[in-house]
């Protein structure tokens, strides 16, 4: 029977532990980056959770639009307001485009999901949802 030459098993396992390094640092690396992507996904979804309140909080767009409407520019415009379920209603009508012009840009300018804008030349009609 012939005998197995030392240098072939020495070669043998030290070409066994490398692999194994090798797959072991591989595996390592596929893991940080899962962790890496997770965190990341994380932080999106709360971030998207902290957005969807803040744009669906009913109490912020009632005190929001309180807040336009009592606006000393517009206390002399007609203005109509109704609070419908999770729907608020906002008309308001005036002869000056300024006015109106100034109504919209504050509207526009705060985190309020409109449901329905209808800009006329007298009139601006809008809905904000507030699911």
């Amino acid at each position: 029977m012939k005998r197995l030459n030392p240098l072939y098993l020495i070669f043998l396992a030290l070409t066994t532990v490398f692999v194994s390094f090798y797959v072991l640092n591989n595996t390592k690396k596929e893991y940080i980056e899962k962790v890496s992507e997770f965190n990341t996904f994380e932080q999106k979804a709360k971030d998207y959770k902290s957005l969807k309140q803040q744009w669906s909080d009913k109490k912020y767009a009632n005190n929001t639009i309180n807040a336009i409407i009592k606006n000393r520019a517009f206390s002399k415009e007609k203005i109509l307001f109704v609070e419908t379920g999770d729907v608020l209603k906002v008309k308001i009508e005036s002869n000056d485009p300024k006015i109106l012009d100034n109504f919209l840009n504050k509207i526009l300018n705060k985190p309020l999901v409109l449901k329905k804008l209808d800009i006329k030349k007298d009139s601006i009609n809008l809905e904000v949802s507030v699911k």
